[in-house]
């Protein structure tokens, strides 16, 4: 049982919450959609370190992305590339509770 756990495509990916960027970066996604320079803002971290994170957590479906027009009256009219959390991390959440 415990073989055919750590075998599951949830726990392959799993590794992508090891690094706390990583893991701080879903945290905030899951509670709303944010743009690179809100997640940045909020994290105190560099852009670049962050747009860097949100590729890797593309990559591996923990996130999607979409462009939107902002309503911001400082970026009024700017299109920004909105990242949301998927379906997959309460998937692997859930997987690796049932294994520890």
């Amino acid at each position: 049982m415990a073989k055919e756990l750590l075998d599951s495509e949830h726990l392959k990916d799993s590794h992508i919450f090891l690094h706390p960027a990583r893991y701080r970066i879903m945290e905030l996604l899951l509670a709303k959609p944010m743009h690179v320079n809100g997640l940045s803002k909020a994290l105190g971290e560099e852009r670049r370190l962050v747009a860097y994170h949100l590729e890797s957590l593309e990559t591996h479906g923990f996130v999607t992305s979409k462009y939107e027009i902002s309503e911001a009256p400082k970026s009024r009219g700017k299109a920004l590339r909105m990242f949301t959390a998927t379906d997959k991390v309460a998937a692997v959440k859930a997987a690796l509770k049932r294994i520890l």
